[in-house]
């Protein structure tokens, strides 16, 4: 993947608090040119956000390193009584006086941006403090009236376009830089995609099986 955005955003204040025992991760993908690849050069993230300034969703995507800090590129969905919804999110992180510590935000089309903060030599991303008043109720969840912020862990794995079978006929020509995710367990139990893994590309509304052996391989 590309530099995904300029990250030349203001910082907000950074906070911290307690650990707490992590749920499972859960898997990120990308579609990347040729044969695919690690991605080690993105780091996945995955945010949980609500609140009285935006409706819940979840928000999941990648950091990249640029020039002046580290990018952001995410999905942003939803459930709702129309069924899913999603939109693209961008933004960036610039770095702060402080050493290791980035902050910044993303915004998903015109809703309240989400502030967080990244420090490299600890590989830790999380909500950036936007509320005062607000709660940390553990060191990647913070509980504010504006709005709330929960990060929890993922794994990111790149995929080659030609290790995916689109289960839509209605699927775009090239997949390259498509974000999505594995299917839930429900969808995997349901024998979709036999002995492959089934996944899932929210902004193109796209089911897909992916070969297993790319999970293998990660």
């Amino acid at each position: 993947m590309r530099t995904l955005i300029s990250a030349a955003l203001v910082g907000i204040v950074f906070a911290g608090s307690v650990n707490a025992a992590e749920p499972e991760a859960s898997t990120i993908l990308i579609v990347r040119a040729g044969d695919g690849g690690p991605v080690t050069d993105l780091i996945p993230f995955e945010a949980l956000v609500g609140g009285e300034e935006i409706e819940t969703a979840t928000d999941f995507g990648f950091l990249q390193e640029s020039d002046d800090g580290y990018a952001i590129r995410a999905v942003r969905t939803r459930i709702g009584a129309n069924g899913l919804s999603a939109s693209d999110c961008v933004g960036g992180l610039a770095p702060t006086p402080l050493p290791d510590l980035f902050e910044g935000a993303y915004a998903c089309g015109d809703e309240v941006p989400v502030g967080v903060s990244y420090q490299p030599g600890k590989n830790l991303f999380r909500p950036n403090m936007i509320d005062p008043n607000g709660v940390w109720e553990e060191e990647t969840f913070f509980v504010s009236k504006i709005m709330s912020m929960k990060m929890l862990p993922v794994q990111g794995v790149g995929l080659p376009g030609a290790a995916l079978v689109p289960l839509s006929k209605d699927a775009p020509e090239t997949l390259d830089g498509f974000i999505g995710r594995v299917a839930p367990p429900r969808v995997q139990a349901s024998g979709a995609c036999g002995e492959d893994v089934a996944v899932f590309f929210p902004l193109a509304a796209l089911p897909a099986c992916a070969d297993a052996n790319v999970f293998e391989q990660e």
